[in-house]
């Protein structure tokens, strides 16, 4: 397979990964990926593994490689989590396991048993607290909206009209998060494997941060489209203006990527 030379740089570093390698891995074939990575199937010493080079406009759609490495480092060993073998955010650059398994599709929660598994895993990944990097939305937004105005395509007015509305209160919002947890802020369909144990494997932790759980679980029940699961995950105490205003950044937050992708 003819590689560009930052993939085959990337994949030069192969004595480096923690897999103690006296020969180079098989490639056996490009995975299809998102628009932010690269992704390339491998075996070595028996494993399957997965190669994952950063596409350059990852940054400006908000991702932060060195805090994603940073929680790669303490959720590794959680059975939430796909094996880490190498990270190296300069190079852009993560070697992890292969999940071998099957990925829910949008219409799992039908089942709901399913809606205790989803709910089960989440409360594994908020569980975690200790030395997790914080997502700053406050940031987040700011970056999104000053890209789109950036860009050379018009954006939707919508996307205007909710920026306008929560801008004046970011900075707020950001400051009241006392106690974030590990969120994920992605948990899609696609970025859940359920391997042949029955345990759910979580994929892409590109925009996971230390935050709050409300967004999350916000963001979830957009993902799903599920009555159910959304009754249950939405079961928080805070005001009807603190929903409110993080209901606004979830869906600020999908619009801009609409467009900026």
């Amino acid at each position: 397979m003819p590689l560009s030379h930052i993939t085959r740089s990337a994949f030069d570093t192969w004595p480096q990964w923690h897999l103690a390698l006296d020969a180079p891995p098989i490639i056996i074939r490009r995975l299809p990926g998102g628009l932010t990575n690269q992704h390339y199937l491998l075996k070595a010493r028996g494993l399957r593994l997965v190669m994952r080079i950063n596409n350059p406009n990852a940054a400006g759609l908000g991702i932060d490689r060195w805090r994603e490495q940073k929680i790669l480092e303490q959720i590794n060993g959680k059975d939430f989590a796909p094996t880490i073998y190498y990270c190296d955010p300069e190079q852009g650059l993560l070697v992890s396991e292969y999940v071998a398994g099957t990925q829910w599709r949008p219409d799992a929660l039908d089942d709901p048993r399913k809606i205790d598994s989803l709910l089960g895993l989440i409360g594994q990944i908020h569980a975690v607290s200790d030395n997790i990097p914080a997502f700053d939305y406050n940031a987040h937004v700011r970056n999104y909206w000053q890209r789109m105005l950036e860009s050379d395509k018009p954006f939707p007015m919508s996307a205007q009209r909710l920026y306008r509305a929560i801008e004046p209160r970011l900075s707020a919002f950001q400051a009241a998060i006392k106690h974030p947890v590990l969120c994920h802020h992605d948990l899609t369909p696609a970025n859940i494997i359920e391997n042949i144990d029955g345990q759910l494997i979580v994929l892409d932790w590109e925009y996971a941060g230390a935050g709050l759980a409300l967004i999350e679980a916000i963001g979830a029940s957009r993902y799903w489209q599920n009555i159910a699961f959304s009754e249950r995950i939405l079961e928080h105490d805070e005001e009807n203006e603190a929903l409110e205003l993080a209901g606004d950044i979830v869906d600020f937050y999908e619009l801009a990527w609409r467009h900026l992708r």
